[in-house]
């Protein structure tokens, strides 16, 4: 939580999701308007709690990071109970696709739209200039890391070297979409980067050892899986694979 941020979470806790959707209250200090982010689940428990945070503020804008359901499923629902226009990069969402630095104002608030592709390729995240504090998504998460889709590993290391540029300034703070607020944030960004270039450096170790299979490779490079997660981590290493394929042929 921040002066302009206010953490609610959504009840759908579980291995991808992990303690649930950080959806996040916006809005400026003093002001009767805010905006609500990632909204989340379709779910009438969250939904009355999401009013009871915006309180007696007038609901404007209904702003996703992309569209998985555990962000945008409650989006159309909640855009219908407000009348707010929903504002998101995939056309799915809304008649006007977000673009990179589109600003977005909610009363005196301003939100910039970062275009940071990778996760999937209507990421995006929101920067509160005013306090420096960026909503990421799952583009980088409090703890853990996003699946990464094939075709979309090297996208995702150029966002995460934007993130590094616009969160440079002192006192910024990543306000994730999963997991805790993270203080550190150009600290947290460099462990992410290198964990996933260290899963490049293995998968391109088992290559050069025969080992090619993916499923081989997912039983290696993660022997204490949780079977819930066996997909997520097949997508990450064939992600991994293209990836090399594209930078070492």
């Amino acid at each position: 939580m921040t002066e302009r941020a206010t953490l609610v979470l959504a009840p759908n806790a579980n291995a991808w999701t992990f303690e649930g959707t950080n959806t996040w209250v916006l809005a400026e200090p003093g002001s009767d308007v805010c905006a609500v982010l990632d909204p989340g689940p379709d779910d009438d428990a969250h939904v009355a709690a999401i009013l009871a945070a915006a309180g007696e503020r007038c609901v404007a804008a209904v702003l996703v990071t992309h569209a998985h359901h555990d962000h945008a499923e409650l989006a159309p629902r909640l855009a219908e109970l407000t009348g707010a226009p929903v504002r998101a990069a995939h056309p799915r969402l809304t008649d006007e696709p977000l673009q990179d630095d589109d600003e977005i104002r909610v009363g005196a608030l301003t939100v910039r739209v970062l275009y940071t592709p990778g996760h999937t390729g209507d990421s995006v995240c929101f920067l509160l200039p005013d306090e420096g504090s960026v909503l990421t998504g799952d583009t980088v998460l409090g703890g853990g890391s996003p699946i990464v889709k094939p075709g979309r590993l090297g996208q995702f290391f150029d966002s995460l070297d934007r993130l590094s540029e616009v969160l440079a300034a002192p006192g910024s703070m990543i306000l994730p979409g999963h997991g805790p607020v993270l203080t550190d944030p150009l600290a947290q960004i460099e462990r992410r980067r290198k964990a996933r270039l260290r899963r490049v450096d293995q998968v391109v170790g088992a290559l050069a050892e025969g080992v090619e299979d993916p499923e081989d490779l997912v039983d290696r490079l993660y022997p204490d899986l949780h079977p819930d997660l066996r997909d997520a981590a097949r997508i990450s290493v064939d992600a991994v694979l293209a990836h090399v394929q594209t930078t070492h042929s």
